[in-house]
């Protein structure tokens, strides 16, 4: 890992490399709810989002880890209480990202799904963590994980909790290795299955 990795708090102005990492996580899936199947269509969306504040997307949410000036990875987490503003805050948000005409199908996309970020009380759940290609096997993600302990510390909770694809042997493989265990397998929704991943898996790890 280099040693002059470091972690802080996201800025709008790097909503252009943010934007690509947050969609890396979310795969195919992304391009379809944000681009309708438009990659750089879904890339612009979530740039405007992240610029924005207060949103399940935005920079007020993100963690950097930053090697001096290039963003080396991404992590956005939420307790409870800031996804439910967050999304309330998205919701009010989408007229000035999509065209009036388009929301109705980004709200088909979306709704099925609105029930698998089960976040408790006393969690803080990593909603999006990534690492940019030139990065990655270089600690990056453990550094991030690390910064989402001390957040969950700090603002007194005593779980990370987190959702990752079934199919998804590497993610869950970073995850088991830091100390979060497998809790419960999510399968997509009836009307989504057959566009979507095997389903997803919910990973928790108790911090103190």
């Amino acid at each position: 890992m280099a040693d002059d990795l470091g972690i802080r708090s996201g800025t709008a102005d790097e909503a252009p490399q943010a934007a690509g990492l947050i969609l890396s996580t979310l795969h195919e899936f992304g391009d379809r709810l944000f681009g309708f199947g438009d990659h750089d269509q879904a890339v612009g969306v979530l740039d405007q989002l992240f610029r924005l504040p207060g949103n399940r997307f935005s920079y007020q949410y993100a963690a950097i880890g930053a090697s001096i000036s290039e963003v080396a990875g991404i992590m956005m987490a939420f307790t409870q209480g800031q996804m439910r503003r967050a999304m309330a805050i998205t919701a009010l948000q989408m007229m000035r990202v999509f065209h009036l005409c388009e929301i109705p199908a980004f709200l088909m996309k979306a709704i099925p799904y609105r029930s698998e970020e089960k976040i408790y009380p006393d969690e803080l759940y990593i909603a999006h963590l990534a690492v940019a290609d030139s990065h990655r096997r270089k600690g990056v993600g453990f550094r991030l994980l690390e910064h989402a302990c001390q957040a969950a510390l700090d603002q007194g909770k005593c779980k990370l909790s987190l959702i990752t694809e079934v199919e998804n042997a590497p993610a869950q493989a970073l995850y088991e290795k830091f100390g979060f265990k497998l809790i419960e397998t999510i399968l997509p929704p009836p009307a989504m299955r057959s566009e979507s991943s095997q389903g997803d898996v919910r990973m928790v790890m108790q911090i103190k």
